[in-house]
């Protein structure tokens, strides 16, 4: 946060203001919110007026604040996130363990709490960093903190989708929303981004209409207002819904759109996650176009920013092995698998299935019964306590494939079974002495 940003806000709290009592004279409370958390720096004349409508002069609202916990608490954060970049989460953890967050302003909590959670989700304790975020978010609200509150609830959602809790990620995302529109922050990097993973709670559910209607209102004001930023986080989204509708062409027109927009900003995690997700979806095209995966994953692999990442790494790892799969490079393909299962761990998150339906598909490819046999199992496994969600009903689905190649036919078709329910798509009703006929009560569909 700049001095400036602090001064503001420690004033109006001073003062029993809320950011709306301080807005006027020009001044929103969208634009209160964004000096407060640094992200704005206001002109002389814009200072003159909030030093009158806060009742100082000039020179004490500009006047900087002594030392306090929270400077030097960001000099544990820089070396947290360090850390972090440098694939150590638990050195990560140990750098914030001495932070007293609720003793720090509002920005360096939010700074080392949400370095704090992203270190417990690198070392597979999303629990413990939804519940860090959960906190944060009330704070933020207590505190009319509302840029942070979309940055904290962005990260939040994103969370619990992985965690497989759809409905609490909605929840948020809409409850944010609603109150980040209502400060005046339309528009903004932090409001579009926010309101692109609302977009992605909504085609989780399966509503993918109002998915596709919400993401075009959203281009329109990304388009007119956004940053490239803000933007590119939208075609992003654009693209993915596309891609989950069947409408792959757009998807990928989209997305490279979306790549092009990141590509012009600052290095940051954004530009090769979307490089990973663009590669899954030519992965995933009817003809599929490994070789200009691969040319995409090269690219996300180079960059420095998901160095530090296990799970961005082993993703990635899983989606080279499927490109190397594809194109009939076995041996590469199974150095892959075993390299994403290294990185990802004894976890139940749905990329950890992920690579183990790949290493299935790699035994198989290799005639190696004992290794696919072993890896679809605990895809089985894995799956199975997971909370249901379309992500791990396109999981079933897969396995569902991988284990009807391998020749195991009933599994495949309870595989097939457990991804229509999750879908709500219930077996059709038997008539009378149907089962005792033995006729197969389950959907099957081809690849």
């Amino acid at each position: 946060m700049s001095a400036i940003g602090v001064r503001v806000r420690e004033l109006r709290l001073a003062r029993g203001m809320s950011q709306q009592a301080l807005s006027g004279d020009g001044i929103s409370p969208g634009y209160v919110s964004l000096i407060e958390s640094g992200k704005r720096t206001p002109s002389r004349a814009m200072t003159e007026r909030l030093a009158a409508r806060l009742g100082v002069t000039v020179d004490e609202l500009l006047q900087s604040a002594e030392p306090s916990a929270s400077d030097e608490a960001v000099v544990e954060v820089n070396f947290a996130r360090l850390a972090l970049a440098n694939g150590d989460p638990h050195e990560a953890i140990r750098c914030l363990a001495r932070a007293d967050l609720a003793h720090l302003d509002n920005q360096t909590a939010c700074d080392a709490t949400m370095v704090l959670a992203h270190a417990h989700r690198e070392t597979g304790q999303l629990e413990v960093a939804l519940d860090l975020l959960e906190g944060l978010v009330e704070r933020c609200r207590r505190e009319e903190a509302w840029v942070s509150l979309a940055l904290v609830a962005t990260m939040l959602v994103v969370m619990s989708i992985e965690a497989g809790d759809v409905t609490r990620a909605a929840d948020v995302a809409q409850s944010a929303l609603d109150e980040v529109e209502a400060s005046g922050l339309v528009g903004t990097d932090e409001h579009l981004r926010l309101a692109s993973v609302q977009v992605s709670c909504l085609f989780e559910r399966g509503d993918l209409v109002h998915a596709a209607r919400r993401v075009e209102e959203l281009i329109r004001v990304a388009d007119r207002l956004g940053s490239a930023r803000a933007r590119g986080s939208i075609y992003w989204t654009a693209g993915t819904v596309a891609h989950e509708r069947g409408r792959v062409a757009d998807a990928l027109r989209l997305t490279d759109r979306a790549v092009a927009l990141l590509g012009e900003q600052e290095a940051s995690r954004d530009l090769p996650r979307l490089r990973m997700n663009y590669a899954w979806m030519l992965l995933g095209h009817e003809s599929p176009r490994a070789a200009e995966a691969l040319e995409q994953l090269d690219k996300a692999a180079s960059d420095s920013t998901i160095a530090g990442s296990r799970l961005d790494l082993g993703v990635l790892a899983t989606y080279r092995g499927r490109a190397h799969l594809l194109l009939g490079d076995v041996d590469d393909a199974a150095e892959q698998a075993a390299r994403a299962l290294q990185l990802l761990g004894p976890s139940e998150h749905t990329e950890r299935a992920t690579a183990l339906i790949l290493l299935g598909d790699v035994g198989t490819a290799q005639f190696d019964m004992d290794l696919a046999q072993e890896a679809f199992r605990e895809a089985e496994v894995t799956l199975s306590g997971m909370t249901a969600n379309r992500a791990v009903a396109r999981l079933w689905r897969e396995l569902g494939d991988g284990l009807r190649d391998l020749g195991e036919t009933d599994r495949a078709l309870s595989a097939y079974d457990r991804s229509f329910k999750i879908l709500g798509m219930a077996p059709r009703p038997m008539a009378i002495g149907e089962r005792s006929l033995g006729t197969p009560h389950t959907y099957i569909t081809s690849r």
